[in-house]
């Protein structure tokens, strides 16, 4: 018998060490300053004003973990992997990084076994408050968080527009639409259509381009609110995209309620979002659901649990689309509880 400690065990446990070596690199702004060319440690040292040699020794790290390489000059520069870090790179996970690997994130992990003990969200155990309550407090935290979901929509909004299809004449609710960038795509996808982005209080300027034009073209709008207490009527289509699984069940049937109130007989209702799947591997999709746990005390779902979440409160399954991204588009009617017309 081997008892060799497993290699992949090993490297799961440190996995934080390059995180933070990666979040560091972009805190220095080192992916931009390899966008004008190969550097050597002394010039990065110099643009970023560290110590070379520690420096050096985390981009070594780097290197070896094959996020950034080094010429035949031994000038460090940017590789194929490494471009992804830059701000203006199409889909990139720059946001992510200054999202994900924060210490205002990084903190709530360290109260993770205090969560599965007394229920409470660790972000809210280490922060003092929930999740969103924090973000309306601290602008820098909720422009982080919002440029994580701007990139986010960059590289799936479009993609999963391209699946929904809406008559001329359709009025499409975008609910809790964050800065009307996946709005925009579905309107410029389907001519004819007009839509609302519901959404709690924001400045203008923290809209999407795309949206203020549509805003613009009086093919859009914005309604201010909570979910929670109600939602724009006469909507054609109620959108959730990526809305639900910040939420437990409870929360869910609260803000379906409301949906009810709002919609009319022939509407429906789209849940966009990740679904798990109890049947095979869902690495990614796991890891995710742990950060919903973590921060919101919400979670990803199977599309059975979103189809026996919404039946109980109304509203039946009647169709379902994949789309080339990790996230799926539920199609809901509402009017029937359990098999029978709704009174």
């Amino acid at each position: 018998m081997d008892d060799r400690p497993p290699l992949k065990l090993m490297q799961q446990i440190s996995a934080y060490r390059t995180s933070q070596c990666i979040h560091t690199a972009v805190e220095l702004n080192i992916p931009s300053h390899l966008s004008h060319g190969p550097q050597s440690a002394s010039e990065l040292a110099r643009s970023t004003a560290v110590e070379e040699g520690l420096l050096s020794r985390l981009m070594d790290h780097l290197v070896n973990e094959d996020i950034f390489a080094r010429d035949e000059s031994a000038r460090y520069e940017l590789t194929e992997v490494s471009r992804f870090l830059l701000p203006e790179s199409a889909n990139s996970l720059h946001p992510w990084v200054e999202c994900e690997l924060h210490p205002l994130y990084w903190q709530a992990w360290t109260h993770l076994t205090e969560q599965l003990r007394s229920g409470t969200p660790a972000f809210e155990l280490a922060h003092g408050r929930s999740f969103f309550d924090y973000l309306s407090r601290d602008q820098m935290a909720r422009k982080r968080f919002d440029a994580e979901m701007r990139a986010a929509s960059l590289g799936m909004g479009r993609l999963v527009a391209q699946q929904l299809d809406f008559p001329e004449g359709t009025t499409i609710v975008d609910v809790g639409g964050g800065d009307g960038y996946f709005l925009a795509q579905v309107l410029k996808r389907n001519p004819g259509t007009k839509g609302i982005l519901f959404e709690l209080p924001r400045t203008n300027d923290d809209f999407h381009p795309d949206m203020t034009d549509m805003i613009r073209n009086q093919r859009a709008i914005v309604e201010y609110g909570s979910f929670f207490e109600s939602l724009p009527p006469g909507g054609d289509a109620y959108v959730f995209s990526r809305v639900f699984h910040d939420f437990d069940d409870a929360a869910i049937s609260q803000v379906l309620e409301k949906a009810r109130a709002a919609m009319r007989t022939q509407a429906r209702l789209f849940i966009i979002d990740m679904m798990l799947e109890r049947t095979q591997a869902n690495t990614g999709k796991s890891s995710q659901d742990m950060v919903m746990m973590l921060l919101l005390g919400g979670r990803e779902r199977t599309r059975e649990e979103f189809c026996q979440l919404l039946a109980k409160e109304g509203f039946e399954c009647i169709s379902t689309t994949p789309t080339n991204t990790p996230l799926r588009i539920l199609e809901f009617r509402h009017g029937v509880i359990n098999g029978e017309p709704a009174t």
